[in-house]
């Protein structure tokens, strides 16, 4: 994967972002097929996301076209060391931007859920070019150099790194500054993390989020950065915070299944652009 980052990210100085997607377009559902087990992953949850009873043909339109916008991603990744951040700010149409920093005038941080659905990076281009201090946890990519490579393109757009592993006093820290702390949420569990519903079934996700923000006294939103023709549609959900009840686990779970619900509310208006090669329901499908 190194290699392929390295080469793709030399080509793509010579190639237009346009003929890029074009290209794209044309090679991704072809290469999803090839995906094996995570493009059957891909038709499972789409299935649910459709559901009751989807339109096989639907469902399977659906997925090129996620394998489509997926790609799309990686492009912008290649390109992202490049990136024009007035370029993106005219690029994007945002909603809700207003609640980010209503969050912020607390003084204790704010925790920001997404998942992957869009354009995470294009998102944090915006945010940082607004000047909102940005920390994102991440996972280790392999191999490391890999990983180092594409952390650093991060780095360069303004983002503040924190690899899930590094422990919790990092992530609170940031909080305690006031900053945005980024946590994508939508990694399936099954064994352990947060019961919640999501698309009608019970799935259990990671609780790191709502510990955070409960543990920091911090508010939460939510936020998407979507595709929208040759730029990106941004959405910030309101303020999410509850008081502590004294039950630490319902609260998490309270607070992880606002966030959750608000994300299905927009993965069920953009299907297309929710990359989620992994079995988002485990628990369901092995019954």
């Amino acid at each position: 994967m190194f290699w392929v980052h390295l080469v793709s990210s030399w080509l793509m100085r010579f190639v237009p972002v346009r003929i890029a997607y074009a290209l794209v377009d044309v090679l991704a559902p072809v290469c999803g097929r090839l995906w094996g087990r995570q493009y059957r992953h891909a038709l499972s949850n789409m299935r649910r996301v459709l559901g009751p009873r989807p339109d096989p043909l639907e469902v399977r339109r659906q997925v090129r076209n996620v394998f489509r916008n997926y790609a799309r991603y990686m492009v912008d990744l290649l390109c992202l060391a490049r990136v024009d951040p007035d370029d993106v700010q005219r690029r994007f149409e945002v909603h809700g931007l207003e609640h980010l920093q209503e969050g912020l005038d607390q003084g204790r941080g704010v925790v920001m859920v997404t998942a992957h659905i869009g354009n995470w990076d294009m998102a944090g281009v915006l945010l940082t070019a607004h000047g909102f201090p940005v920390n994102v946890i991440h996972d280790t990519l392999t191999p490391r150099r890999w990983n180092d490579r594409v952390q650093g393109i991060r780095e360069l757009i303004g983002l503040r790194l924190i690899p899930v592993e590094s422990g919790v006093r990092q992530m609170l820290r940031a909080l305690r500054q006031n900053e945005i702390l980024a946590i994508l949420i939508d990694r399936p569990l099954t064994d352990q993390g947060v019961p919640v519903q999501f698309f009608g079934a019970e799935t259990r996700v990671p609780g790191g989020a709502a510990i955070l923000a409960l543990r920091a006294g911090a508010p939460v939103v939510c936020a998407a950065a979507l595709r929208k023709g040759n730029g990106f549609e941004g959405h910030v959900s309101p303020v999410f915070q509850i008081e502590p009840s004294g039950d630490s686990e319902s609260d998490v779970q309270a607070l992880t299944q606002r966030v959750m619900s608000w994300l299905e509310a927009l993965i069920r208006q953009h299907p297309d652009q929710w990359y989620m090669f992994r079995n988002m329901w485990p628990e369901s499908a092995a019954s």
